[in-house]
């Protein structure tokens, strides 16, 4: 069976990941003088409490390529097929580090390293997709042509409560505009949403006031595309607004295919408290 593996920006929850045999990759977190590894070490609530009340913000780190070279080798132990897929290099260098490791693995094993031009949980839907093909046995060219297929129909949006995160985080590809209207919405205390896409630009943005009315747009822009088959939630510190976007949600799509999560520690420290996104294929 091909094996597949992630990193730990997918944001995927850990008994999900664990039903389907994925493995997850972490990244790492330095606050102060200490390092952790993403979801091993260090969970978001110490990362919102350091984002707000810490001094230095956190910093983040990719794996090595020595981390790659070793789930590889473990994984090829077990099968003779590997699928690695990862946030696009236009928000961090993984990807190139996990294509580095594959040079190292030679011949034992097919390692195919995969940009899913996307971060988050946009990332963890198209790596549950290929994880449910490895199970129904596709092999790995099988598989390739699904991720590519669903990274081609996929859609990612977001709301931020404080611009400040995504402007110092430097993660998202800003334009002037966009970077006017984030100091708008944080000069106003209102809601700056979006479509994030091709690996950190953000289009269609627009300022909100309120809860509802940011929880209406995500479900119109969620309502425009047709055919939607999954949808995946993330939210930073507030379930509730999850819980009640999922609600809104459910005359699109039934509840058991709309996954609740939440953001992990490295994709929580360029986004900051209050954000929620929304991920569809």
């Amino acid at each position: 069976m091909v094996k597949v593996v992630t990193d730990s920006t997918c944001d995927i929850p850990l008994e999900i990941a664990r039903q389907l045999s994925i493995t997850i990759v972490p990244l790492y977190i330095q606050i102060g003088a200490e390092t952790y590894r993403d979801g091993v070490d260090l969970k978001p609530d110490r990362v919102y409490h350091e984002l707000v009340h810490g001094g230095e913000s956190p910093k983040t780190s990719v794996p090595s390529p020595g981390d790659f070279v070793t789930v590889y080798n473990n994984l090829a132990a077990e099968t003779d097929e590997i699928i690695s897929i990862h946030l696009s290099p236009g928000y961090s260098g993984t990807h190139d580090v996990a294509k580095l490791a594959q040079s190292y693995i030679g011949g034992k094993c097919r390692v195919e390293v995969v940009d899913s031009n996307s971060v988050s949980v946009g990332l963890g839907l198209i790596v549950i997709a290929a994880a449910r093909a490895a199970q129904e046995g596709k092999n790995l060219d099988q598989i390739l042509d699904i991720i590519h297929q669903t990274v081609s129909r996929s859609r990612m949006f977001g709301k931020v409560d404080n611009f400040a995160y995504l402007f110092k985080g430097k993660r998202f590809r800003l334009t002037r505009g966009l970077i006017l209207l984030g100091k708008i919405s944080m000069a106003l205390g209102i809601k700056l949403l979006g479509e994030v896409y091709d690996g950190g630009k953000i289009r269609s943005p627009m300022l909100l006031i309120g809860r509802t009315m940011a929880l209406n747009r995500l479900r119109r822009w969620a309502e425009s595309f047709p055919g939607v088959k999954e949808i995946a939630i993330a939210y930073s510190t507030v379930i509730d607004e999850a819980e009640m976007l999922a609600e809104r949600l459910e005359p699109i799509l039934s509840r058991e295919h709309i996954l609740i999560t939440r953001l992990g520690c490295v994709t929580s420290t360029y986004v900051g408290p209050g954000t929620l996104v929304i991920a569809l294929i």
